[in-house]
């Protein structure tokens, strides 16, 4: 074995690389509000409500527990929240109407499982414009131990209360069969955020094909991929290539 091919198989099989050094990914959030100035918000995953005290604008935050700790009302105009789970949700509200028209921001940081992001993706897509923007979180684990769909013993301490899981392979998964979406990839600390736009509500690809799409995602693993190697194939960039009003312009609109 040659020293370039040990070199490559080593990084390969690394179960961890430095984490990452990017904006916090509430500062990235924050930069979206202000900087596009949304109408409308929809998160799922809102939790103690860091993210959704963000939002100015209408919002609407679904959560099947919700932990609120502080102001999240703030300036909205409105504020909508409904307690139980993203699949629930889509069956029995209608979001657009709850808005009144369509999501300008959405950010989804649900279940830390693959299926479920694909869901909650598809299902906040048909409430959006085409220039809308869908955030997903936790998609650029640094560790083998915090990418898996269930806790691991070897976790580091730090880490502990931080698990991603596999919503990776929903990203892998976005870039392949929906190659019409515009994806920003960012370093965010700590795991990670993924912007999309360009944004077809029309489409039925990931519904009519969820089936395939899911047993093609369980297929995969970030052990062949390897963590680097998955920063390369999702193009992952630094914040820093969206932190003015003239970076973000050049690839979001609203």
């Amino acid at each position: 074995m040659t020293a370039t091919s040990l070199s490559t198989d080593e990084e390969r099989h690394r179960v961890s690389v430095p984490d990452l050094e990017g904006t916090h990914y509430f500062t990235v959030l924050r930069w979206l509000h202000e900087r596009l100035a949304p109408a409308s918000y929809f998160e799922i995953g809102t939790s103690s409500g860091a993210s959704l005290s963000i939002a100015n604008c209408a919002s609407v935050a679904v959560d099947p527990r919700f932990d609120l700790n502080q102001d999240v009302i703030g300036r909205k105009p409105f504020c909508a929240f409904y307690q139980i789970p993203s699949d629930a949700f889509f069956r029995r509200y209608d979001l657009t109407r709850i808005f009144d028209g369509p999501v300008d921001l959405a950010f989804l940081d649900g279940l830390h499982l693959c299926e479920f992001l694909l869901r909650d993706f598809s299902n906040t897509e048909r409430h959006c414009r085409r220039n809308s923007v869908i955030v997903l979180h936790d998609c650029v684990p640094v560790e083998m131990a915090i990418a898996s769909r269930t806790p691991s013993p070897t976790v580091e301490a730090h880490r502990k209360d931080w698990r991603p899981g596999d919503v990776w392979r929903t990203l892998l998964a976005l870039r392949k069969h929906r190659p019409d979406l515009a994806f920003t990839v960012v370093d965010s600390h700590p795991t990670g955020l993924v912007l999309i736009t360009n944004l077809c509500p029309q489409s039925t690809i990931l519904s009519d094909d969820y089936t395939a799409i899911v047993r093609e995602m369980m297929s995969l693993s970030l052990e062949e991929i390897g963590i680097e190697g998955l920063f390369s194939t999702i193009n992952l960039e630094p914040t820093a290539v969206i932190d003015t009003p003239e970076k973000l312009s050049q690839r979001f609109w609203l």
